[in-house]
């Protein structure tokens, strides 16, 4: 696998690859951030950021990594286009570093470690992470005690969210993990119950967060303002209407509500029954 190869299969556009084939990295320090990112990622994370044009760094240095890493995915048997689509990612924060600040690299850096240590991969148009509850889940008759074994969902920023394709998401992390997990969670403004308050029920995301029993809303971050606007901003008004769904939520908003991020669960297929 070539820097080139690996940045085409996930849609990177020609400056960000020209800017990772031509970034200048020691073998040694490579080698630094790739150990310490495996016994110490708190530090390797104030160490990235320490970086003259750490962004830019962080891209050449991550896709290097992801290069390397095809091999792991190989020997464990990933298929091609799952190893792709796990680390199209990097071309979403990339298009998003580039909108925000003018450049060539990467945002979210802790978030995209995740696909470098194998603990996350996206399957279609969703992303799973393997994690183990830290608060039992109750809902109804079915109770998830603490430590149960779920797969995380997390909604990349990447096109229509489909009905069908997330299905398809869950019937193929269903597939690909096996029975190593007992349900799928989800903490999202997108499986908020709220926003039924502002959306229409023929919605992909009122559609989508009716693929999850709610079983719980919090509010200790305006996710859905960050989301739709792009920002946090204490001066609503202020807020795009560019489309209906920023047009709702800055209504929503403006009239003192929270849609909070939702908490949702739905169990494997065979539970389901």
């Amino acid at each position: 696998m070539k820097i080139r190869e690996f940045c085409e299969k996930i849609g990177m556009d020609e400056a960000a690859i020209r800017q990772a084939e031509q970034f200048s990295m020691e073998d040694t320090v490579y080698g630094c951030y790739k150990k310490e990112l495996k016994e110490d990622k708190k530090q390797f994370f104030v160490h990235l950021k320490e970086e003259e044009n750490w962004r830019v760094f962080a891209l050449a240095l991550y896709i290097r990594m992801a290069v390397e890493a095809y091999e792991t995915f190989q020997e464990k048997g990933i298929a091609d286009q799952i190893y792709f689509d796990t680390f199209s990612d990097f071309r979403i924060w990339n298009e998003e570093c580039q909108k925000k600040y003018g450049i060539c690299g990467l945002t979210e850096c802790e978030w995209l470690s995740l696909p470098l240590e194998l603990k996350i991969f996206r399957l279609g148009r969703l992303q799973f992470e393997p994690i183990c509850l830290e608060k039992a889940i109750e809902i109804e008759k079915y109770t998830l005690p603490e430590g149960t074994k779920v797969l995380n969902v997390h909604i990349p920023e990447d096109g229509r969210l489909e009905t069908e394709a997330c299905l398809d998401s869950f019937a193929k992390a269903e597939n690909f993990f096996g029975e190593t997990f007992e349900a799928f969670v989800c903490e999202s403004w997108l499986v908020s119950p709220k926003l039924k308050e502002l959306l229409n029920e023929d919605s992909n995301i009122i559609k989508f967060m009716e693929l999850f029993e709610n079983y719980g809303i919090v509010y200790p971050f305006r996710q859905a303002e960050q989301r739709v606007f792009g920002e946090i901003s204490e001066q609503k008004e202020d807020y795009p209407e560019r489309t209906s769904l920023q047009r709702a939520l800055k209504k929503y908003v403006l009239d003192g509500k929270e849609p909070g991020m939702g908490q949702g669960v739905r169990f494997r297929a065979d539970i389901r029954k």
